[in-house]
């Protein structure tokens, strides 16, 4: 499942399809679903793994644009240093830190708020 549990995949597809059940979608709808969960919809195939902060409802926006300055400041500490962090990688520091299984571009409001948290508490710990 991607890490997505069932109401938000629901709210997903009724977005995409204006259909919350997979029982009651053709099977176009359902492909359309699908690419979307496996990033090959859209705006993810324009090669930049963050576009989708831009993207995001306002609410939750504020926190992933954060995320992702916060990704500038952990790509300098890696090593070879990088301008931005991957995002599979702070995904990882989530997890270690929060628990969080759930990919980025999928968190609510308030569990994109613990990721901020989690690193700034990383870049504390590392120098950054």
């Amino acid at each position: 499942t991607r890490g997505i549990d069932d109401e938000t995949r629901r709210a997903m597809q009724k977005r995409l399809t204006g259909k919350s059940s997979l029982a009651d979608m053709s099977f176009d709808e359902v492909s359309r679903v699908l690419d979307h969960i496996n990033g090959k919809a859209g705006p993810a195939t324009d090669g930049n793994e963050w576009s989708f902060v831009f993207r995001l409802a306002a609410n939750r926006r504020a926190h992933a644009k954060k995320i992702y300055r916060l990704a500038e400041r952990v790509g300098a500490l890696m090593e070879p240093a990088r301008p931005l962090a991957g995002k599979e990688y702070i995904e990882g520091i989530a997890t270690r830190m929060r628990g969080f299984q759930t990919r980025l571009e999928f968190c609510d409001a308030d569990q994109l708020h613990q990721i901020v948290q989690a690193l700034e508490v990383y870049l504390k710990r590392h120098g950054g």
